[in-house]
């Protein structure tokens, strides 16, 4: 019999009966997006997406070790060649673009150039016990520049039990300080986020997000587990992905509940920005969506919001409703 991992069985756990069916959440009505047909673009492993300053999408492919560049009408219009698979992406106000995958760090162009790359330096090495049939592994969890300063959180282990730190690198990838460790972020993913020199964590096992300077003193923690209503967040582990509006609002995604909200910084719900159609928890068998990436990023009007599907390898798009 084949055995089935901690993270899937804790998500079964902790999701069965937590979420009501598709359509049945009391708040579904109050959606202020609604989703329409994926982006018609074909990945092999994706596994991030970011918006440029110009509104095109940078989406990483981990299985063909590139970043594809799509418009803002939804076509693939060039390809960024890596030597490794990205598994977290940001850029700059400037266009530069910042990734890391597989224990190493790279700088690029507007137009894919590469500037700098960097492994992962000593101090943000975890110890590792190997996951059965698996190789030891690290992830490069969280990619975020912020003024002077890149911020990156790499993870380690299976699990709930898995574990991040937060390290802090000048622009040209040096100089690297450790700034926090023992961060609980499932299964290897920890995201983050910048704005105004402030770190936003998603320290989703712990359902809360956790606000950091730049040396990486906690400012703040807010969010709590629910199973019920939509101001807290709920299944195994969330939330599991951040990104911020142009309005300064804090957009965050929820794994297994397919639910992108909107909150202030300081934690106030403003808004359910909607679902989209991947996995959700309504019977303790539906588990394949328990700590999965669902990167997301929203258009500077706040029109289109971009939901990476990571288990079915689509792009999804939610889009702001007309008012009646």
């Amino acid at each position: 019999m084949r055995r089935t991992s901690a993270c899937l069985v804790a998500g079964a756990v902790l999701a069965a009966a937590a979420v009501p069916a598709p359509g049945r959440d009391e708040g579904a009505q109050t959606a202020t997006h609604k989703e329409l047909p994926p982006l018609k673009v074909t990945f092999r492993a994706l596994s991030t997406l970011r918006l440029t300053p110009q509104g095109n999408l940078l989406a990483g492919d981990a299985g063909t070790k590139e970043i594809k560049i799509i418009s803002p009408g939804g076509k693939q219009t060039g390809t960024i060649r890596l030597p490794f698979g990205p598994e977290s992406i940001d850029v700059a106000p400037d266009g530069t673009i910042y990734c890391g995958g597989q224990g190493k760090l790279a700088k690029l162009s507007s137009d894919g150039k590469a500037l700098a790359t960097a492994d992962m330096p000593s101090l943000a090495k975890m110890t590792v016990q190997p996951r059965r049939g698996r190789t030891r592994t690290q992830r490069v969890s969280g990619i975020a520049v912020g003024g002077k300063d890149l911020f990156v959180a790499f993870g380690a282990g299976w699990s709930l039990r898995s574990k991040s730190k937060l390290v802090r690198f000048d622009l040209e990838l040096k100089d690297p300080k450790l700034l926090a460790e023992g961060i609980r972020g499932c299964c290897q993913r920890c995201d983050i986020v910048v704005r105004q020199g402030v770190v936003y964590l998603a320290e989703n096992t712990a359902h809360r997000v956790v606000r950091f300077d730049r040396t990486g003193k906690v400012l703040g923690k807010w969010g709590q587990r629910s199973r019920t209503g939509i101001e807290g967040f709920g299944a195994c582990c969330n939330p599991m992905n951040l990104c911020f509006g142009s309005d300064g609002a804090l957009y965050t995604a929820e794994s297994g509940l397919a639910r992108i909200k909107r909150y202030s910084v300081s934690g106030k719900l403003l808004s359910l920005v909607g679902y989209v159609g991947t996995t959700r928890f309504t019977r303790a068998s539906h588990t394949a969506a328990a700590c999965s990436n669902i990167a997301v990023d929203v258009t500077a009007d706040g029109r289109r919001v971009y939901v990476m599907d990571y288990a079915n390898k689509i792009i999804r798009v939610l889009e702001k409703k007309d008012p009646k």
